[in-house]
């Protein structure tokens, strides 16, 4: 009987939320119209029966009966705008207007929910403009390099003028803000930035300048380079940048770099304003500007579509490597002894236009959704092909009406200025509701008439406003009262206005009986933050559930980063988290956030991330594509530091060195983590001389302790012998101390010369 009970009550209080999430819930039309849940039509029929809004669903299967004439029913539909360019092959183009990517205007209305379907177009311009600029560091440790570009500068325009025929050069270089303890201006030459050539085709120009600039010196190991790449990006007239080319800058260095902070050292405090500040083609604020931060470097190429290569050393590999990682459309490339500068930016050009990457602009509003296929923005999976054109379907869904109503988006290639502009309208007020007729006889001249309803003016209330506030009607006061027993109406949290309760704020329902303060909590939130309190209860909101709305609705949560399985499929997924099952015949459960704790199951996770370690180890592509993981470089120290988390695991490589990393899954981004040393694991090597001194060693020492053994015992018996011979000789009645055969050595001889 109980379980019935249950079950009759959990039956009741769905059909009562969902009553309350569904058409017939609104009492306007804007509100019909822009319900992203369900697909709602609404009647704006002056006078009908039944209710005003209804879902799409039941009006066509007939489970309502609609009372209203098809001429009466609401329901805004999507609709798309193209501005040309469009789609038309014709506008694609190379030359001075080169136009790659169309369409590159819309106009889109839409209603919360409805899916907005259209098209986009890429296609390789021939002839299409690239600008290389050369940002070289001219300290003296940089000279061979610059020789080396010098002599290949000529074959490196030969073979950017293989790919098109509008390419050009600048170069300009940096060393160190001059000021001490950096560098001192007296003794050696130093600078931030200079420009040396603006952008030009003139390829003999372009040498005689690397062949004329003369180095400096600093003494500290970091250079000014992000000072420098500023500079380089933000100075548009003065280095000649063109808005329609393909904008790529090679940083060349052999050292580390100086970023936001350390400016402070010879008092240039003044945080970085991410503006040019050219004069005579030299930076004017070094000593006035700090260093910009990775971040400002990363807006500036974001908004200006700059291709940023790192050319360095192998000796500063991990810091421009992490440095690229975190600006978007940057690349480390190795600078080697031998110049290979024609092939960084052979590479860097072709996988720009082999590769199509989309990116939005970075105010894109979080209620606006854009799927694409195929997916040019998270994946690599646009690949061009040559003379065809790369067709990406596009869908848009506006979730909610909150925010702004017709914002301006932009979505376009990653590395061109080109970009599609869309002018988004929300429709989240009807037609009729902008027509509304003032003062209508209908709304008994206190409301306006609006999509066959009255909305009532401040201090009216009713269908037709016939009720006042300061006048309700005592006929109908009783139905203000859930019991006539009750001494107040609107369980005193609220007014009876024309039989209606109008609540206070935080109270709803009927009678005004539910404090929607009292609904569960979770970290003092009511519903957790992840719902609604309304009529006592928590509505949830999208992807969330439970009586406090605590418990993801899905089980992306529970799903095992290693093997993609719910729970590893060693239990179930319950409000987001793993219940872990039983195993084995001692009834022992399975543990882990992912139930994938287990004796045996350390070195299979080891094995499984073995490939995504060499591959992130080695600075390759696409390395992380089949997991979700956070990768880090670190040094020895680092990996070893008190409070670093993780399995130790360990890959041997076919030389016999080994890759160590670590890893564990953070709860709090939910997310796996991997942190790899920087430095391969050298197996020691034998040392010959060790097992060949210690044999002779013990040789050796063996035979000194028999010796010295053999000497003691020896000493030991001939005491004892001669103790033996005493005894004997004493009781003999021989004086011992003296040998009777003993004859003295010493003869005295008188000389008869001789008189005393």
């Amino acid at each position: 009987m109980k379980v019935l009970l249950v079950v009759i009550f959990v039956e009741l209080f769905v059909v009562f939320v969902l009553s309350e999430l569904s058409c017939s819930s609104h009492e306007t039309c804007g509100a019909c119209t822009s319900f992203a849940e369900e697909s709602c039509v609404w009647c704006s029929q002056p006078t009908m029966t039944g209710q005003r809004c209804t879902s799409i669903a039941d009006l066509t299967s007939r489970k309502v009966k609609f009372n209203c004439e098809v001429k009466h029913r609401v329901y805004p539909i999507s609709k798309v705008k193209v501005s040309p360019p469009d789609y038309i092959t014709r506008d694609f183009r190379g030359g001075k207007d080169a136009i790659q990517f169309v369409p590159h205007k819309l106009d889109i209305a839409t209603r919360p929910g409805l899916v907005v379907n259209f098209d986009m177009h890429y296609k390789p311009a021939k002839d299409f403009p690239i600008d290389v600029y050369y940002l070289m560091d001219h300290s003296y440790t940089m000279e061979v390099h610059t020789k080396l570009l010098m002599q290949e500068g000529k074959k490196l325009y030969e073979e950017l003028k293989s790919f098109t025929n509008n390419v050009r050069f600048g170069v300009g270089s940096f060393i160190e803000k001059s000021a001490l303890p950096y560098a001192d201006p007296d003794y050696h030459l130093a600078y931030s930035f200079k420009n040396h050539l603006s952008l030009t085709d003139e390829i003999e120009q372009f040498v005689d300048i690397l062949a004329s600039v003369p180095f400096g010196a600093n003494y500290d190991d970091p250079e000014a380079g992000l000072d420098a790449l500023m500079q380089a990006m933000t100075c548009d007239e003065e280095l000649k940048w063109r808005k329609d080319a393909r904008r790529i800058i090679i940083l060349c260095t052999d050292n580390t770099y100086h970023s936001a902070g350390d400016g402070k050292m010879v008092d240039a405090d003044v945080t970085n304003d991410m503006k040019c500040h050219l004069k005579n083609n030299s930076y004017d604020g070094q000593l006035t500007f700090d260093y910009p931060s990775v971040s400002q470097i990363n807006k500036v190429a974001t908004d200006g579509k700059f291709i940023i290569i790192f050319a360095a050393v192998n000796e500063v590999r991990a810091d421009y490597s992490a440095l690229a990682n975190t600006i978007r459309g940057a690349k480390y490339a190795e600078l080697k002894a031998q110049s290979n500068i024609v092939e960084i930016i052979r590479d860097a050009y072709l996988e720009s236009v082999r590769v199509m990457k989309l990116s939005l602009d970075s105010n894109w509003p979080s209620n606006v959704k854009l799927s694409l296929e195929p997916d040019c923005i998270n994946t690599e999976n646009c690949k061009i092909v040559h003379n065809k054109i790369l067709h990406i379907k596009a869908k848009l869904t506006v979730k909610n009406c909150y925010g702004e109503r017709r914002p301006l988006l932009k979505i376009g290639p990653s590395n061109l200025m080109e970009s599609l502009s869309i002018r988004l309208n929300v429709l989240c007020e009807c037609e009729c509701e902008k027509k509304s007729v003032l003062k209508s006889t209908q709304c008994s001249s206190n409301g306006s008439y609006q999509c066959g309803v009255c909305k009532c003016y401040e201090g009216r209330s009713g269908s037709k406003c016939q009720c006042s506030v300061e006048d309700t009607g005592i006929s109908e006061s009783h139905k203000c009262k859930a019991n006539e027993t009750d001494l107040q109406y609107c369980s005193s949290h609220g007014t009876c206005s024309c039989g209606k309760c109008d609540c206070k704020d935080d109270f709803s329902g009927t009678f005004c009986e539910f404090d929607d303060k009292a609904c569960l909590r979770v970290n003092n939130l009511l519903c957790a933050g992840h719902g609604r309190c309304h009529l006592g209860k928590c509505n949830c909101f999208e992807n969330w559930k439970g009586q406090d709305c605590n418990c993801p609705a899905g089980n992306t949560d529970c799903i095992d980063p290693y093997s993609k399985k719910i729970c590893s499929g060693n239990g179930e997924c319950v409000c987001g988290e793993c219940v872990c099952a039983k195993r084995g015949a001692k009834e022992k459960s399975y543990d882990g956030a992912f139930c994938d704790s287990c004796d045996e199951c350390a070195d299979r996770r080891c094995k499984v991330l073995e490939t995504i370690v060499e591959c992130n180890y080695y600075h390759k592509t696409n390395c992380n594509k089949d997991i979700r993981a956070v990768v880090g470089i670190v040094n020895r120290t680092n990996m070893n530091a008190k409070g670093r988390r993780g399995e130790w695991c360990k890959k041997t490589l076919e030389n016999g060195t080994s890759i160590v990393f670590r890893h564990y899954y953070d709860k709090n981004d939910r997310k796996l983590h991997i942190v790899i040393q920087d430095q391969l694991e050298v197996p020691p090597e034998a040392d010959v001389w060790v097992p060949v001194g210690i044999a002779i060693g013990t040789v050796l020492l063996v035979g000194i302790l028999t010796v010295i053994i053999w000497k003691i015992l020896v000493d030991y018996y001939d005491a004892k012998e001669y103790d033996k011979f005493a005894r004997e000789a004493k009781e003999a009645g021989f004086e011992v101390m003296r040998n009777p055969f003993y004859v003295d050595p010493s003869i005295e001889f008188a000389n008869p010369t001789f008189q005393q």
